[in-house]
């Protein structure tokens, strides 16, 4: 029963502390839209403009989550940032989600659970999704913390 855990807690509390049947999503890329595209169109506009805008930019965030359920994801580590609109579609959707997650915690989990390590969105296929038994967070001390659990281990080690 190989385990890794991660010293990141869950981005939403209404996110699910405990996912069996895990099927791990692995985004080296943020799920954030880059702040200064926002600026410029809304300086551009004018202020009708704006609510446009803020549909526009939930719609992408819904497009995002659409593509990570559709791949059969339930639990998103992701390397960058995760925007608030991001995770508020991503707890709607009973998905357990991690942020800014380190690089080498990243590469030990693609190592440990078979997923790839998508930077496209598009990417996210059931194929390139890990799999371990249970994704928990678990308070460790004052700390939260993401306990992934039961890995699949698709590849042999040899310790």
């Amino acid at each position: 029963m190989s385990g890794i855990v991660i010293d990141k807690e869950k981005v939403h509390s209404k996110m699910p502390d405990v996912v069996k049947n895990a099927k791990i999503a692995l985004i080296d890329s943020a799920l954030e839209i880059k702040k200064t595209e926002i600026e410029a169109k809304v300086q551009i506009s004018d202020p009708s403009k704006i609510q446009d805008f803020l549909n526009q930019e939930t719609n992408t965030f819904k497009q995002m989550v659409e593509k990570i359920k559709k791949s059969g994801a339930n639990v998103v580590l992701c390397q960058k940032g995760i925007d608030d609109v991001a995770q508020h579609y991503l707890a709607k959707e009973g998905i357990y989600a991690v942020r800014r997650v380190k690089k080498s915690d990243m590469e030990k989990l693609a190592k440990a659970t078979g997923a790839k390590i998508v930077t496209d969105l598009d990417d996210l296929t059931p194929s390139v999704l890990g799999e371990a038994e249970t994704v928990e967070e678990r308070k460790i001390g004052d700390d939260r913390m993401t306990f992934v659990m039961g890995c699949k281990n698709h590849h042999h080690h040899h310790h």
